[in-house]
């Protein structure tokens, strides 16, 4: 098992302290997404299709829509998308070019503790995907045969 990133393990805490506050929890993944959205490039280049899924899966797991995931899980996924919304972490934000290097390995770190429960997580939201799909499908009016005669 690899080293948490420096500075990390504080963050367990607070994100247990989310999980148990659905609202703080919202606000700090809204914060997330608004953070992200400003996020081109950089060092979360790499690591943004991770952090989207991060966020994906705190967002479920916050609705009651997913739940087949340990709670330890999402402890250490809300302390993750925390340490990235915080502004000052190990390496202050603000610090151009290395600011959010530390954010990025936190979510790489996390991603990679975690992969199991992400593939499921992912497989799950296809499988959601597909099934609205279906449902917008089987919902279509079929076409009105006189709109043709119209011509």
């Amino acid at each position: 098992m690899a080293k948490p990133p420096r500075g990390f393990a504080r963050f367990l805490r607070r994100g247990a302290k989310l999980l148990k506050n659905p609202r703080l929890l919202r606000q700090v993944l809204s914060q997330a997404v608004t953070k992200l959205g400003r996020a081109e490039g950089g060092p979360l280049a790499e690591v943004k299709e991770h952090l989207h899924r991060l966020v994906a899966l705190l967002k479920a797991y916050v609705s009651g829509e997913y739940r087949d995931v340990s709670t330890q899980t999402m402890i250490v996924v809300a302390a993750a998308v925390a340490y990235f919304v915080v502004p000052f972490d190990a390496v202050p934000d603000f610090l151009f070019g290395w600011g959010l290097v530390d954010d990025a390995a936190v979510i790489s770190y996390v991603a990679a503790q975690i992969a199991g429960e992400l593939a499921a997580f992912a497989r799950w939201q296809q499988a959601q995907e597909a099934q609205e799909q279906k449902k917008d499908s089987d919902c279509k009016l079929p076409a009105d045969p006189s709109d043709d005669d119209a011509s």
